[in-house]
């Protein structure tokens, strides 16, 4: 594999940057000017493409979508710590949308709320649950589609062109209008002392990483201002979390298999809010 350096840092345009670790064979980078950090090379959109239909049908993400208790308790989460950061009101659109969880859970508060997904399953998924789901990515929604509030909530370390994605939510704000997004935060606690074992360090599908600052300037430098960067919390049971480690760390799978030997049922199965390293970011588009 290629040890020539990636391109200009797409936040400062600096040049220099600094390989840190490989992993599966992938390389991840950093920016010594701001400090993103990324993979390079980048996949290729069909090897991307392939991987996520591929992880819908089976593995880890036909698990997360079985996930349906949870994953309703994690998009009310999220409607919950929006309240008094953006209005609950209007229309949005959820990028990234999977089988429409929260896009169903901001209707029931009387929201117009819409989602677009990439993966054909999960857009079955969510229209047969009377969700109002595009299938695409945003680049692909009509031009003269307009919204309040658009969330994209665990998606943009996963997309080959940050820029694009933010470039193409700003233009279907309206003035004013609220970006939300929830990410791995690169300086949370977990990731300082787990290093490159980091669980949201994953070569197949995690490509760009920012701290809050780095996700402030950004944004920033696209036509946003900030309103606020914050931990964010995910509900979790024991048992999903192991199945999530069993993928991402089977070092920490390791240890929650033998605690979950002698931990109560109930227990393990009872949802916890867990600030697990994700950081939460509400951005207001500027005129």
């Amino acid at each position: 594999m290629s040890t020539a350096p990636p391109p200009p840092c797409f936040v400062c345009d600096g040049d220099d940057q600094r390989r840190l670790f490989d992993k599966k064979g992938r390389q991840f980078w950093a920016c010594r000017r701001c400090g993103l950090q990324k993979q390079h090379p980048l996949p290729s959109p069909a090897e991307l493409n392939d991987y996520y239909e591929k992880s819908y049908g089976s593995g880890m993400y036909q698990e997360f979508a079985a996930a349906g208790r949870l994953k309703d308790l994690t998009a009310e989460r999220r409607l919950h710590e929006l309240r008094g950061e953006v209005p609950l009101a209007g229309r949005w659109l959820d990028v990234g949308a999977s089988t429409g969880n929260f896009s169903k859970a901001a209707a029931a508060l009387g929201i117009q709320a819409e989602g677009v997904e990439l993966s054909d399953t999960a857009v079955e998924t969510a229209r047969s649950q009377g969700v109002v789901m595009h299938a695409g990515d945003l680049a692909e929604m009509p031009a003269e589609a307009c919204y309040d509030c658009i969330t994209a909530f665990d998606l943009i370390e996963h997309v080959l062109d940050p820029p694009a994605l933010v470039d193409e939510a700003r233009r279907r704000l309206v003035d004013g209008g609220h970006l939300v997004m929830t990410l791995p935060d690169l300086g949370a606690p977990q990731r300082r002392l787990m290093g490159s074992r980091w669980y949201f360090y994953i070569p197949e599908e995690h490509l760009h990483y920012f701290t809050r600052g780095v996700m402030r300037r950004f944004l920033e430098g696209r036509g946003f201002e900030v309103l606020k960067t914050r931990a964010t919390y995910k509900p979790m049971t024991f048992d999903y979390a192991q199945t999530q480690f069993k993928e991402y760390n089977p070092a920490i799978h390791a240890i929650l298999r033998v605690a979950g030997a002698v931990a109560p049922r109930r227990l393990k199965q009872s949802p916890i809010p867990l600030p697990i390293g994700e950081m939460a970011v509400v951005a207001r588009k500027r005129g």
